[in-house]
């Protein structure tokens, strides 16, 4: 058998509870690859959509246990082959997260997009410091997608309000709370946007750094990354998308490009006075969704 943990029950004699799961994982199923676009779908497209395209295409990501504790998954033709020869490898993100993860979120934390590498990079500290084995094994169960996730990341559960070292943290910290994302004032440098991700001929990626209202939680400022699905990306398997403006095409992220002080936290007239880097009419994609405009943040002052 060529993918032998493409059946977690091959691992499961030794890990019942984690095969048990592992399907429902979103590193398995990619469920966030098909309910991501589906509001843009009519009924019968959103039937397409799963036969013609997410079968066809956006499943072949997915990731057996293999993937990450014996064989460097294949990606683009790139194959590393065994990570140790053919013993199991409990991590090494290098040669696993980093492969499938190497558009854009690997190399911002580590600095060699071209920004700042991550703090927590710099400190010495991995994927798996903050993606715990119950997001990965998804242990609590399935989720429709990664925002879903009951025990995903927080910045808040390694520094908790009023763990701040200086008053001027303290205010600014309590000023903001949730009406700011730690990202917006916290990412570093500029990130990874898809500039023809989507578009059915290859992928391309440009600099950007983009803050706006979130898309998911409205009312926060957050930082967003074009995410560029057009109106004909489906258009080959017959797929109109009636309703695509009903999703923006830019979406809320978290760059991993952290850091305690950026260009917002020195000084507050970048956003407050000079609103630099938000998001404006200007900076619409052509032809994009009616959905941007509702991310645009509006100032009162």
């Amino acid at each position: 058998m060529k993918r032998p943990s493409d059946d977690p029950a091959s691992c499961a004699s030794c890990h019942g509870g984690i095969a048990k799961t592992y399907k429902l994982s979103l590193h398995y199923s990619t469920a966030g690859m098909k309910s991501g676009v589906r509001p843009r779908f009519s009924a019968a497209e959103a039937k397409t959509y799963d036969a013609a395209v997410f079968e066809q295409s956006c499943r072949s990501c997915h990731a057996s246990c293999g993937d990450c504790h014996v064989k460097s998954p294949v990606v683009s033709g790139v194959n590393l082959g065994l990570m140790a020869g053919h013993k199991f490898v409990r991590k090494d993100e290098s040669k696993t997260c980093a492969l499938c993860h190497g558009g854009r979120v690997y190399p911002e934390f580590t600095g060699e997009y071209g920004g700042n590498p991550d703090v927590h990079y710099q400190k010495g500290m991995s994927c798996v410091d903050c993606h715990k084995g119950s997001e990965l094994h998804a242990s609590l169960g399935a989720q429709a997608d990664r925002r879903s996730v009951p025990d995903k990341p927080s910045c808040a559960a390694c520094h908790p309000a009023g763990s701040e070292k200086t008053d001027k943290a303290k205010e600014a910290h309590a000023d903001h709370g949730d009406k700011v994302s730690c990202s917006a004032c916290h990412a570093s440098s500029s990130y990874r946007g898809c500039a023809s991700c989507h578009l059915g001929e290859g992928a391309t990626s440009s600099p950007q750094f983009v803050i706006g209202e979130n898309p998911r939680k409205p009312g926060q400022i957050t930082t967003l990354r074009l995410v560029p699905t057009v109106r004909d990306t489906f258009k080959k398997a017959g797929i109109a998308q009636g309703n695509y403006d009903a999703l923006p095409n830019f979406w809320d992220t978290v760059p991993h490009n952290t850091r305690k002080r950026t260009d917002r936290t020195r000084d507050c007239g970048s956003c407050h006075a000079e609103q630099a880097n938000f998001l404006s009419e200007e900076g619409l994609p052509s032809g994009g969704s009616e959905a941007n405009k509702r991310l645009i943040f509006k100032f009162s002052y």
